[in-house]
């Protein structure tokens, strides 16, 4: 089932949409946008009766899509992702603080009605789709350990003396290694020369007392 309904908004403030259905989908996706934090980078997905409401908020700017519950969450967040970078790629965002509702319904929901059209083509962007996602979720999880850190009070020349005691540390456990390797052969080796050694002692040995019991040293 194909996507619905798309807008953008600058904190709770409808500045474009488009609608591929009609449908009352203003009321809900108000609801939506005024507990919505746009300040910082976020993706989320409410259900909604029948439908599924997807979220992505980045840069004071909120990025929303409709679509039916059957419909690829991945392919749903690729298409917010691509309408974001459309929308960034201009001068919009420079003119959206004194924007009024709606008031780039001509410069951007012809933007909206295109890529709703490509990426209901489920087949053709499906690949594309679930390789985007897994890179988001690699940036999601950079960005929760950045934050960690910066919460732990931890800056840059720490991680950087942090990653340079590693590297020595790594250069050291190498240098260790090779040594150990290098002496168990050695110590392998002394054990094999010892083993030949006492060998040839007891081959040279026996042979003697052989050739005494036969009398080789007798004088005739």
């Amino acid at each position: 089932m194909p996507l619905l309904y798309s807008c953008v908004a600058c904190d709770s403030v409808v500045l474009a949409d488009h609608a591929d259905v009609v449908g009352n989908f203003e009321a809900a996706t108000q609801q939506i946008l005024d507990r919505t934090d746009s300040s910082k980078f976020s993706r989320h997905t409410y259900s909604v009766n029948q439908y599924n409401y997807h979220v992505l908020t980045k840069q004071g700017f909120t990025f929303l899509a409709i679509a039916d519950q059957e419909f690829p969450m991945r392919i749903s967040f690729a298409y917010l992702e691509k309408i974001g970078e459309k929308f960034f790629s201009g001068t919009l965002p420079q003119r959206a603080s004194n924007a009024k509702p709606y008031e780039f319904r001509r410069d951007f929901s012809p933007i909206l009605s295109s890529c709703i059209v490509q990426f209901n083509k489920t087949r053709e962007v499906d690949n594309m789709a679930e390789l985007h996602g897994q890179v988001e979720d690699v940036k999601g999880v950079m960005n929760q350990n950045i934050e960690k850190i910066l919460e732990r009070g931890e800056n840059l020349e720490q991680l950087q003396e942090r990653t340079t005691q590693l590297n020595l540390n790594a250069d050291r456990f190498q240098s260790q290694a090779v040594r150990l390797r290098r002496k168990m052969w050695w110590q392998n080796q002394k054990v094999v020369i010892a083993l030949v050694v006492v060998s040839l002692l007891i081959v040279g040995i026996v042979s003697l007392i052989i050739c005494w019991q036969e009398g080789v040293f007798k004088k005739k």
